[in-house]
């Protein structure tokens, strides 16, 4: 299980990476540029996955988890990319340090939002953290293409191919 969790987990930040290079190309205007779909701009969806994604790495650490970013503080594709760069490098260490029976072990936390207290096993958040990317990724690769910016695909099985048999 735990090998599982890390290709799908490599893989998310694989393709992330990938659609980076869209989101690079945009002048600060574009990154903001509200859009009336989902939730707004890239720059929004951007900062929402990377708030949501070092909220859950909190709760899969035993952390506080932290207070939601605000995509105001973020005026342009670089200032988020700095802290996207160091949220990667600590979901890296974070998910290959944990042993399957880390993995398999139930979290509980609470979802004032969502109804109270929730509990799951940590690699059920970590695969929720993998297809929550998925599902902005696409969001965000539309946005590229409404602004003639680069798109790419994005597909798991993309992924695999480079890799080799394990």
């Amino acid at each position: 299980m735990q090998a599982m969790i890390r290709t799908l987990f490599d893989y998310n930040l694989w393709a992330h990476e990938r659609v980076w290079t869209g989101i690079l190309t945009l002048d600060d205007e574009q990154f903001a540029r509200q859009f009336d779909y989902s939730i707004g701009s890239v720059r929004a969806q951007i900062v929402h996955v990377l708030s949501v994604d070092n909220r859950w790495l909190a709760r899969v650490a035993g952390r506080p988890t932290p207070d939601r970013l605000d995509p105001e503080a973020y005026p342009s594709a670089a200032a988020v990319r700095e802290d996207w760069l160091r949220l990667t490098a600590e979901q890296r260490l974070i998910v290959e340090g944990l042993s399957d029976e880390q993995m398999g072990e139930a979290i509980s936390y609470d979802m004032p939002q969502r109804g109270g207290m929730k509990h799951n096993l940590r690699r059920e958040i970590l695969a929720h953290v993998v297809n929550h990317g998925t599902d902005h990724r696409a969001q965000v690769l539309s946005l590229l293409h409404q602004m003639g910016a680069p798109t790419v695909e994005q597909d798991l099985i993309l992924y695999l191919w480079e890799r080799p048999l394990s």
